[in-house]
């Protein structure tokens, strides 16, 4: 393990809130999803480079939502995550599904002839039970990756053509720990909005490990987090009255 190392979650949300807002760098976006905002001073960040995590104890992952109201009110719905996770790991291909209009004042924007440039379904219904299945015949595995980036497609979105993934990959690794077998997950983000998203992200990337973990039949261990550009935009940092 690097990075920090949290023993929950409400541990982690709390840490890592105070080291971006604190310690974070003032960074002028280029484009945020599928826009140009290089002379908008609203999508000017805080950010940190290279941040990565560990959390040991992931059972306690909906707090987190509300260490966000409660502490630092802003109101993330869960209601959005749940029924987003659900879409991720449906075999059906779905663009843009139901999942969005819970938070429609995110997403509605995004829609492009009714659909999105992508949907983390259409990324991960590919070839998330092949991983599984390659967990089942391989617990030594180090090749249980589900890829969310594709690079044939998104290479040529660059520059805010379209909108690219957030999220690179989950990568699962069966490992002893004390003499028990656990499923542990590394997730790598090329980037991760800490006042829009970041919760959603962790949230659902713990709730994609438990869902290999119940499949496999071996209980969810650590979580590994790598996010290259953590950051938070300055229209949301007035809006919370952060600076």
């Amino acid at each position: 393990m690097s990075g920090r190392i949290y023993l929950n979650c409400k541990e982690m949300i709390s840490e890592e809130f105070r080291n971006l807002t604190e310690l974070g760098v003032g960074v002028q976006s280029s484009t945020m999803q599928d826009k140009d905002v290089r002379k908008n001073e609203d999508f000017k960040t805080k950010e940190l480079i290279g941040n990565s995590f560990t959390i040991l104890d992931t059972s306690d992952k909906e707090d987190m939502y509300k260490v966000m109201k409660e502490k630092y009110n802003i109101d993330i719905p869960i209601e959005w995550a749940k029924a987003e996770f659900i879409e991720r790991i449906t075999r059906k291909r779905l663009n843009p599904g139901t999942a969005w209009k819970i938070r429609e004042s995110v997403w509605k924007e995004f829609l492009h002839n009714n659909k999105f440039s992508y949907t983390y379904n259409e990324r991960i219904s590919t070839h998330l039970n092949r991983v599984i299945r390659e967990l089942w015949k391989n617990q030594n595995s180090r090749q249980a990756i589900v890829s969310i980036y594709n690079i044939e497609k998104d290479i040529k979105n660059m520059g805010g053509k379209k909108r690219i993934p957030c999220s690179m990959f989950y990568q699962f690794l069966i490992r002893e720990i004390n003499g028990v077998k656990k499923l542990n997950i590394i997730y790598v983000m090329r980037s991760s909005d800490l006042l829009t998203h970041f919760v959603n992200d962790v949230y659902l990337a713990m709730r994609m490990q438990e869902f290999v973990a119940e499949k496999i039949d071996i209980p969810p261990g650590s979580f590994t987090m790598f996010i290259s550009s953590f950051h938070a935009y300055y229209k949301d940092l007035k809006r919370y009255n952060i600076f």
